[in-house]
């Protein structure tokens, strides 16, 4: 799949955080992107997570409700013995992704407090949607304006803008790495590119490290590190290109506004 992300953004689950993820690429990384249930017949001020706003960032974290075995480390790309081109690679990653129009697959998320998986879907510009089902339902939903994170089980309901995360960074429609962002680093394994980018508006904290296949150039996921150097790894597999995904998938919809609607 030469494509971009897939990107969450775009995860697990009790509280929700929004921060940005963490640095150091890896082979089958992350998660960064981006689950339902109905929601029960109370007023619409009980929707609402009375938690603060999340700080923006590219990757979802979310708390396990009990603690989990922590991830085994990720091996750390190695040195290239062959050697490669710096710029062309960030140029063919950048080409790669910005081909890549519409897209579904699953992914694996993995951070200190567990790990998790769905189903994303894909519509550039801006538009990405990460459907949680394990280990409990949630939804994050970029409609190329703002970011939603849904947890219905929580009745708890939030969203940020989309230049606010790292998602930003890969969604645009013309993508130009060294415009839109700051390459802080390019490095190699045997099997994988890897690119870190920072946002160089300023507005998403951390970076993100995207990860693509040396042979296609196809994204293979991605590791977010915060301003904590807490890291998140996202993994892709499945991957289908050239899909036709469903406008509504990419609309936001605040619960509470359901309850409005009845009345």
């Amino acid at each position: 799949m030469s494509i971009l992300i897939a990107t969450l953004t775009p995860i697990l689950v009790s509280h929700l955080e929004l921060s940005p993820p963490v640095a150091a690429p890896a082979p089958v990384t992350q998660a960064s992107a981006i689950a339902t249930s109905p929601l029960p017949s109370a007023p619409a001020e009980s929707l609402r997570a009375e938690t603060p706003a999340p700080q923006a960032a590219p990757l979802v974290r979310i708390n396990a409700p009990a603690p989990e075995p922590r991830p085994e480390p990720r091996p750390q790309p190695q040195a290239d013995s062959v050697g490669f081109d710096r710029d062309e690679v960030i140029a063919r990653a950048a080409k790669a992704l910005a081909g890549v129009r519409t897209a579904e697959g699953r992914f694996t998320q993995q951070d200190d407090t567990g790990s998790a998986s769905g189903k994303f879907y894909i519509s550039r510009p801006g538009k990405v949607r990460f459907d949680y089902t394990s280990p409990e339902p949630m939804h994050i939903v970029s409609d190329g304006v703002s970011v939603s994170i849904e947890e219905p089980k929580r009745d708890a309901f939030d969203s940020v803008p989309l230049g606010s995360t790292q998602l930003s960074l890969f969604l645009r429609d013309d993508l130009d790495f060294n415009r839109d962002g700051n390459v802080v680093d390019v490095s190699a394994s045997d099997a994988s590119y890897f690119v870190a980018l920072e946002d160089k508006s300023g507005e998403a904290d951390g970076q993100m490290i995207l990860e693509f296949s040396r042979s296609a150039f196809d994204l293979r996921g991605w590791r977010t590190v915060d301003g904590l150097g807490n890291q998140t790894f996202v993994s892709l597999t499945d991957v289908k290109t050239g899909t036709n995904p469903r406008p509504s998938l990419f609309v936001v919809r605040d619960p509470a506004d359901r309850f409005d609607d009845r009345r």
